[in-house]
């Protein structure tokens, strides 16, 4: 009885500690996303109270060992939390998973030279599309409607749905179920997504025509692995009157030939049995 006690003790003790761990990174998650929604002013110490709700002491607490971790600094005249810069090497290691950042950092310098306009590329995590790449081009007005790091749910921005238009339904169906309330902080609705999916389809590419920015337009095509899912998209932004026909069908073909280029290079990484894996848990799947 005392050794089978001892036995459940410690199997006990290794829950909590499990459990404590758990909590920990789940409480650094909410101040660290917290500090990344005012990136531009930072926060004091009651700020992050007050928007994760966390009590005073432990928010000091996860406070204190992210800036001793180097994770966030603080500035010593105001007070206030900052993301720490040492996050940029981490994002930057993040956006080159198989190499992708790199071997699209080609291809969008050429289609924002040939296109003039803003050139993205986004990365599936889960069932949101993370913008990880941005190229301006050289004409004067600029469609800056994605900064680096900035994540919406799928579906919703070109190269978001340029990858949801291309999942298998079942995927479809469960995505906008599980985000039905994130995607109406954009004004999209199931109906209007779903008609754009159909479009998109039908096209061959993603169109997203004034839905989230009076005036600017944008067009997307996927990133696929061997199987033919989609796990990235490189997009195109410009104001509407330059995606406008024929114009469009123009972009649309570099954007095609750019992405079947990154894929061709991409297939020998991806073909690996370990990687298959990795990047269908990236994805959420």
């Amino acid at each position: 009885m005392e050794n089978n006690w001892g036995m459940e003790k410690n199997v006990s003790d290794a829950d909590t500690a499990e459990k404590g761990l758990y909590q920990n990174i789940g409480r650094a998650t909410m101040v660290l996303t917290a500090l990344a929604a005012n990136s531009a002013e930072g926060m004091r110490l009651t700020d992050v109270v007050n928007t994760t709700s966390l009590g005073k002491a432990t928010v000091h607490r996860v406070l204190s060992g992210l800036v001793a971790h180097g994770l966030v600094d603080q500035d010593k005249a105001s007070g206030r939390f900052f993301l720490s810069l040492k996050l940029i090497s981490w994002a930057m290691a993040a956006g080159d998973r198989f190499g992708l950042a790199r071997l699209a950092g080609n291809a969008m310098s050429r289609l924002s030279q040939r296109t003039q306009d803003t050139v993205y590329l986004s990365l599936r995590s889960g069932d949101e599309a993370v913008c990880i790449e941005r190229r301006e081009g050289s004409f004067p007005i600029k469609t800056l409607t994605l900064r680096l790091g900035d994540r919406r749910p799928l579906g919703v921005g070109a190269g978001s749905m340029a990858m949801m238009a291309f999942l298998a339904d079942e995927e479809i169906n469960r995505v906008i179920a599980a985000q039905s309330a994130e995607m109406s902080r954009y004004g999209t609705d199931e109906m209007t997504l779903r008609d754009m999916i159909a479009t998109a389809r039908r096209l061959g590419y993603a169109l997203n025509d004034e839905r989230l920015i009076p005036g600017m337009s944008a067009v997307g095509v996927p990133i696929r692995r061997p199987s033919g899912q989609p796990f990235a998209a490189l997009s195109v932004a410009a104001i509407s009157s330059r995606l406008q026909l024929p114009r469009r069908d123009t972009i649309v073909a570099s954007l095609k030939q750019e992405a079947e280029q990154i894929e061709a290079e991409l297939l020998p990484i991806l073909s690996q049995p370990l990687i298959l894996p990795m990047l269908a848990a990236s994805e959420g799947l």
